[in-house]
């Protein structure tokens, strides 16, 4: 009995200490759900849309050793709230400043992909000098009517599946999510970022992308290569809008990218 009473109180123990890796910071309107794993220089991940910081399971037990890794739940997404339902590019980059603000960190490497790239990309043209190095994977500079298509498209029904084990709000969490993607096709103003405009980014920035990538042609990511001073280009063949396995793992260039942006965020890259 004393030892089954052990086990059960270290089990509790085990359970607080997992309750604790997960916090709210209130910004901008909103309660940002946040977690930390590991210690260092800080490490940012922001996931793409309708899904949550869950995207990043693969990687955190790798990526702490490294680095503090703090994986956030964009406005709405997740354990995140946003009572206004209105999700633009531009606000999600006010709040994760205001995330950054309220942890002290003036610094971050960083890591985003689609909506977490996008995300980056308004943070880093707010004030390049508190990102020290980011990697975009299936970013834009704007939606092309390839992407609006696909946006007009998107039903509960087809997304449902894989956005219920991120989305602990369930049906109409998710219904406000589609609804918000959807109106994407019809917004001109969150993403249009001329070459000028890109050109004020000074960190490095490595860009990722597919080469099927079905919302983004090429010609995108070349774009930001050529107007980015300080800027790398991956173009991933044979691969789409989720390349190199980045959720997952489970793709040929996994491996790869773990030692690319290892090697990339300690800066060895002339």
């Amino acid at each position: 009995m004393k030892t089954f009473i052990t086990a059960f109180l270290l089990m509790l123990g085990f359970q607080s200490l997992d309750a604790q890796d997960g916090n709210f910071v209130e910004t901008n309107g909103v309660k940002i759900y946040y977690e930390t794993h590991g210690e260092g220089e800080p490490l940012l991940l922001l996931h793409g849309f309708s899904l949550s910081h869950k995207a990043w399971d693969s990687w955190i037990d790798d990526l702490s050793h490294e680095f503090m890794v703090i994986t956030p739940d964009l406005r709405g997404h997740g354990n995140s709230t946003n009572p206004s339902k209105e999700f633009t590019h531009e606000l999600s980059a006010q709040d994760i400043y205001g995330l950054l603000d309220a942890l002290k960190i003036d610094k971050v490497k960083a890591i985003g992909q689609s909506t977490g790239a996008m995300t980056l990309t308004h943070m880093a043209t707010m004030d390049s000098t508190r990102i020290s190095s980011m990697i975009l994977v299936s970013g834009t500079t704007m939606f092309p009517l390839e992407a609006r298509k696909i946006m007009e498209t998107v039903t509960y029904e087809r997304w449902k599946g894989h956005m219920e084990p991120h989305q602990p709000r369930g049906e109409e969490q998710i219904r406000i999510l589609v609804n918000q993607f959807r109106n994407f096709a019809k917004t001109y103003n969150d993403m249009n970022f001329t070459s000028p405009y890109l050109a004020t980014i000074t960190c490095p920035t490595l860009i990722i992308h597919g080469d099927r990538d079905d919302f983004f042609p090429v010609d995108i990511p070349i774009s930001f290569y050529k107007s980015i001073p300080n800027s790398y280009l991956w173009i991933v063949p044979n691969d789409g809008h989720i390349p190199i396995g980045i959720y997952g793992r489970n793709s040929i260039w996994s491996d790869v990218f773990y030692k690319v942006l290892i090697e990339f965020f300690n800066g060895t890259w002339d």
